[in-house]
């Protein structure tokens, strides 16, 4: 026969179980005595309290009625009189209201005081309602006829409330006796269930005791040797076959296991210890990143505040790179970072810091004695550009670099660190601006034309956005007949407290911050609702510039922009400079046969400058070509250059291309130029680029003196 065991679990399920009988059977049996208390208590509350507070105003009022059959019965004028019997009025309907609502309190019982009460109250109504009733008669009333009787009834009245009132605490004192009996036995029977509950309670405890918690701290002692290092411990109740016993025989297996989990904390540690070499350096490198930078930053900043020292901070970007990764990969790339990482570190001595901030952005931190950190600084940044412009040879490729340097010092340009970075930043900006492969010390003046800068790029931004560059518009004359040709549109911006803004200051910069594009789209727009009344015989001439060229869309949105004005194409020249043929003749070609397709014609900008290109004019079919106005300008003084112009213009008739002259200002250059059949010219001599009514003027001069002629 086996015997059978509980679990510690069935075990102390069946101790609760025990004990929360107890206590629900507790609580059962003062809830229910606290029901009859409660209802005990709701009955004096309800009843006797309300039914106390009630005849209370009863007499009251009973009283105050008698006063008012007083009042009357003293009153000297008949105003008197009337003002008594309506205070007796309005008592005795107050008196009626509280008998009622003490009659409800008792509804369902008979109750003698009751009674009496009302029949004497009815009796004492009943008098003087009689008494009233009889006609006035002052000395009666003064001798007191009558009042007698009333006192007596109102005396018997009076009695019989106090009777009821008597009768109500009788009956109070006895709801609340039975009240305290109850609560009384409750009690004794709480004290009785709760002996027995505390009773179980210390049985279950010294049971707990026994079978759980000394077993537990046992477990628990080998647990702490373990912890301790003790790799042998005995661990106890593993003989057990409950809960205890699987405990033990899991604690014997982490003892096994715990050298192993020893050996991986070690691991974990070690790794964690890589983790923070890695936070502090360029993982492809091996450079100090920008964060271990501004920390040794903010130390050598400390250093010069107490005057120890100075430092110089260089900032080092490279020129270009970015096709270097583009057209090699970014493996080849990353090979070329890490030659230019190990020569900076080359050329800089070993007390220098050599940071890599990202991307191909260093830094080298340079401290020293004062007074001769300038000199080191030029001497570092001249040695780091000289290194990096030395070619680099990976495999088989081969190439050249250059950078350029911004270098800020401390404490002349600034005692916290992003002051300075920010300086070294500037001072670098400046260097690729001026040319690139230099470096450049911060001066104050960077920083206010970069503000000036972003101050201008803000407001043209702003300008570009609410349409407050306006066309102007310069004429184009037919050098064959005089006539006007047309009109090259011009943007002019005039900022409200930076004045007129010149087109080679805002065109080049509306190009690099990226709005180029709305820039022309909106002077276009509205230069062609503005001369869309001069008639078919005028032309507007446009500017494209390189950037939007490259984009293949750019002649649908020409298109587009032509249609929702209805500007006839035919009458439209695009302007584009040989530029911008350069980077994608694909893509041009395509751009510029599809608005040639249109009617749009396309002319060719500055030809004689940069490149002029007899290829450009074989491959794309332009249906004019305008002559550089620095070659026209020079037509007055310099002989050389009229020849050259002649040539061009001899050119250019033999291939069948329209030829236009800018520059023009004086009347001899025009003779030349026409004499030598140069077909469209533009200059001051016409006039300047002017505003839309101007030109209407114009116009309409023009006109009205060929009419005249």
């Amino acid at each position: 026969m086996t015997s059978f065991r509980f679990t510690l679990q069935a075990q102390l399920a069946l101790f609760i179980g025990a004990f929360l009988a107890i206590v629900l059977g507790l609580a059962l049996l003062s809830t229910q005595s606290l029901r009859v208390v409660e209802g005990k208590t709701e009955a004096l509350a309800s009843k006797w309290i309300d039914g106390t507070r009630i005849l209370g105003e009863l007499t009251d009022r009973i009283s105050e009625f008698r006063i008012a059959e007083t009042y009357r019965v003293l009153a000297e004028t008949d105003e008197e009189r009337i003002t008594a019997e309506q205070r007796a009025a309005e008592h005795r309907v107050v008196i009626e209201e509280l008998r009622h609502d003490y009659e409800l309190l008792f509804d369902a019982e008979r109750r003698l005081d009751l009674a009496e009460f009302r029949d004497a109250l009815a009796a004492y109504f009943a008098a003087h309602d009689a008494w009233m009733a009889r006609e006035p008669d002052v000395a009666a009333i003064r001798a007191g006829h009558g009042v007698k009787a009333l006192h007596g009834l109102y005396r018997a009245t009076d009695e019989a409330a106090d009777a009821a009132m008597d009768r109500l605490e009788w009956s109070a004192r006895a709801e609340a006796e039975t009240a305290a009996r109850v609560t009384e036995g409750a009690m004794k029977t709480t004290l009785l269930a709760s002996a027995l509950a505390v009773a179980l309670a210390i049985w279950l405890l010294f049971r707990v005791r026994d079978r759980i918690t000394r077993p537990l701290a046992a477990i628990t002692a080998a647990l702490a040797e373990l912890a301790a290092g003790n790799r042998y411990v005995e661990v106890p109740e593993m003989e057990r076959d409950d809960e205890i016993g699987a405990m033990a025989k899991a604690l014997d297996v982490f003892r096994a296991n715990a050298q192993a989990l020893e050996r991986a904390h070690e691991a974990t540690r070690a790794a964690q210890e890589h983790a923070q070499i890695l936070a502090r350096q360029d993982s492809l490198t091996g450079l100090p990143n920008r964060r271990m930078l501004v920390a040794d930053l903010h130390a050598a900043i400390e250093r010069v505040e107490d005057g120890a020292a100075a430092c110089a901070l260089l900032i080092v970007d490279l020129d270009r790179f970015k096709p270097i990764n583009d057209l090699e990969g970014h493996r080849f790339g990353d090979a070329v970072l890490c030659e230019v990482a190990r020569r900076l570190r080359e050329v800089s001595r070993k007390s220098d810091i050599v940071a890599r901030l990202g991307g191909d952005e260093f830094a080298i931190l340079i401290e020293m004695t004062p007074g001769a950190h300038m000199d080191q600084a030029t001497s570092v940044a001249g040695r780091a550009l000289a290194a990096i412009a030395e070619p680099i040879e990976i495999g088989d490729r081969r190439v050249e670099l250059s950078a350029s340097v911004g270098v800020s010092l401390c404490p002349e340009d600034g005692l916290d660190v992003s002051t300075l970075l920010r300086a070294a930043d500037i001072a670098m900006y400046h260097a690729k601006r001026d040319g690139r492969g230099l470096f450049r010390f911060f001066e104050q003046s960077m920083d206010e034309e970069l503000r000036r800068r972003a101050e201008l790029e803000s407001a043209l931004k702003k300008a570009v956005a609410v349409g407050d560059i306006r066309p102007f518009y310069q004429p184009l004359v037919d050098l064959r007949d005089n006539r006007i040709y047309g009109f090259e549109v011009l943007s002019r911006w005039t900022h409200e407290k930076l004045g007129a803004i010149p087109p080679d200051v805002f065109i080049p910069l509306a190009e690099q911050i990226g709005v180029i594009a709305d820039l022309t789209w909106s002077v276009v727009r509205r230069a062609c609702r503005e001369t869309l009344q001069w008639g078919a015989q005028v032309r507007l001439s446009v500017n494209v510039s390189p950037m939007q060229l490259k984009d293949p869309l750019l002649a649908s949105r020409l298109l587009s922009t032509l249609e929702d004005e209805k500007f006839p194409p035919a009458r439209l020249d695009v302007e584009i400079t040989e530029s911008a043929l350069i980077d994608d003749v694909d893509t041009a070609r395509a751009t510029l046969a599809a608005l040639q397709a249109k009617g749009v014609c396309i002319s060719l900008d500055d030809f004689g400058a940069g490149y002029s290109s007899l290829y450009h004019l074989r491959a794309f079919h332009f249906d004019k070509v305008k002559i550089d106005r620095s070659f026209v300008l020079a037509m007055q003084h310099d002989e050389e250059s009229g020849r050259i112009v002649d040539a061009i213009l001899s050119l250019l008739k033999h291939l069948g291309v329209t030829t236009v002259a800018e520059g023009i200002e004086t009347a001899q250059v025009l003779r030349r130029l026409a004499e030598n059949g140069c077909e469209i010219g533009q200059g001051f001599y016409f006039g300047k680029a002017m505003p839309i009514a101007e030109a209407s003027k114009l116009l309409r001069r023009r006109r009205a003196d060929r009419r005249v002629a």
